[in-house]
């Protein structure tokens, strides 16, 4: 009997989320959930709000804008995780509470590279590992509502660099920002 020589493939392993980044990321929203019962909610009682990412939310270090990446607006800022600036990944959160019904609510997101939301423990958006412009130019919306309740509202953003693996850098610059709009 012959003795096969199987020949190892050359081709490149596929870059997803690695499984490192994941349960450090799991970890690091599970802190964040834990650490909004601390912060002191957001009240929403106008006709119209917008809360959007700064460093009022818990674990964000607001960061210089990438050139590339859609120009926010007064008041709100890009962000990462205050917990490791310049990791593969950061978890940001914010509380609010919500007095009335909610007619409208929409949230716009646009992060360098992809990203996981939660508001009130239920998934928005769950990106696949990619590096696609149009997540952080001109961003995306998404309709809310039905996600949100009267009461102490919570979102939780994890945020994910591209590969997964790499560090947030000046030559891999990786951001998130977050919108949230609520009409009353």
């Amino acid at each position: 009997m012959q003795k096969r020589t199987v020949k190892r493939s050359s081709v490149a392993r596929p870059r997803g989320i690695m499984a490192r980044t994941v349960a450090r990321t799991l970890r690091a929203m599970s802190t964040a959930r834990r650490s909004l019962q601390a912060q002191r909610p957001y009240v929403i009682s106008q006709a119209t709000r917008t809360i959007s990412t700064n460093r009022d939310w818990v674990n964000a270090l607001e960061i210089a804008r990438n050139p590339a990446w859609v120009a926010p607006r007064a008041g709100e800022s890009y962000v990462w995780g205050r917990n490791d600036p310049n990791g593969p990944a950061a978890v940001v959160a914010r509380r609010f509470r919500i007095n009335n019904a909610v007619r409208r609510a929409s949230l716009f997101l646009a992060v360098d590279n992809f990203a996981i939301v939660l508001i009130n423990g239920r998934p928005v958006v769950i990106d696949n590992p990619q590096a696609n412009v149009s997540f952080f130019n001109p961003g995306r919306t998404f309709n809310i509502r039905r996600f949100l309740r009267r009461g102490n509202n919570d979102i939780v953003i994890a945020a994910f660099n591209f590969p997964s693996n790499a560090n947030r850098s000046e030559s891999n610059p990786a951001g998130v920002l977050a919108r949230i709009s609520i009409e009353l």
